[in-house]
């Protein structure tokens, strides 16, 4: 059920990205090869395209970027039309909602979702924060009754500390970019 990107294995992005996943995880407890192996592929490597953030989409064809309006499309009682795009919809929205906090997390505070129901909770406009953290963990959790069970279920009951290696994972890239310009500027300035 899960596709294989489009990036291949020898690509030096994915190193790049191997080696931020690596550092992500020395410094945070959970150490999973499986989980990273899953941040590599299906998260850095799937959304380095930024059209693959939005690639839920309505019944007219538009991009889905609020998670109500993506749960919509991935609730077989709604508008989903077989178990497999339920599937496909929650891994996404877990997807999703991991890569945004973690790469992204300014970008969310201080904004508001659409009131969407959590189980048998009405959350109404909840920070994006707390709703993406919510509904990540619940996304993965409806994830593993479909497939991958171990998997889905890690992602899910430890959501926040993948949340915090994501946000090493983007300390590490910033690092590297900085990096890399300060060696241009030696070169450039004849010092390197």
């Amino acid at each position: 059920m899960m596709k294989k990107t489009e990036i291949d294995t020898q690509h030096p992005l994915r190193k790049l990205f191997r080696n931020a996943i690596e550092y992500g995880f020395q410094l945070n407890t959970v150490e999973k090869t499986e989980v990273a192996y899953y941040i590599e592929e299906q998260i850095l490597c799937e959304f380095i395209n930024a059209a693959n953030l939005f690639k839920i989409r309505d019944a007219e064809g538009n991009g889905l970027d609020d998670i109500a309006d993506m749960l919509a499309e991935g609730s077989v009682l709604m508008n989903a039309q077989s178990f497999d795009r339920e599937f496909q919809v929650h891994k996404h929205i877990g997807d999703y909602t991991l890569f945004m906090l973690g790469m992204f997390p300014t970008a969310l505070c201080n904004r508001r979702g659409k009131e969407f129901v959590l189980g048998n909770i009405v959350v109404p406009g909840a920070s994006l924060l707390d709703h993406y953290l919510l509904q990540g963990q619940r996304s993965y959790r409806i994830a593993a009754e479909f497939t991958d069970k171990e998997l889905f279920t890690e992602l899910s009951s430890n959501f926040e500390s993948y949340q915090s290696v994501i946000e090493l994972v983007r300390t590490y890239l910033e690092s590297a970019r900085d990096q890399e310009n300060l060696k241009s500027k030696r070169i450039i300035g004849g010092t390197g």
